[in-house]
């Protein structure tokens, strides 16, 4: 597709982004995960009745991976040359 004017390519360079987009989100996702589950298990002891506004919390920092795995499959896309 393009040329190779340093030391990677333009393919070469879209998939490390694409790579690092999506294990940047997932660890992101997992992180934030661990911390509001941690907390969420303190809370739901002390008051049960949060169970379930707690799990939409617990859920939302998904969303960070599933971005990430949008963008590495767009780039993917990008590479094989379709767009």
């Amino acid at each position: 597709m393009a040329d190779a004017s340093g030391p990677l390519s333009a393919e070469a360079g879209i998939a490390l982004g694409a790579g690092i987009a999506m294990g940047l989100s997932a660890l992101a996702a997992a992180w934030s995960q661990g911390t509001l589950g941690a907390s969420a298990l303190g809370a739901v002891a002390e008051r049960p009745e949060l169970e379930k506004n707690i799990l939409i919390y617990i859920v939302l920092p998904e969303v960070l991976a599933v971005f990430g795995f949008l963008v590495a499959v767009l780039l993917w896309l990008k590479i094989g040359g379709a767009a």
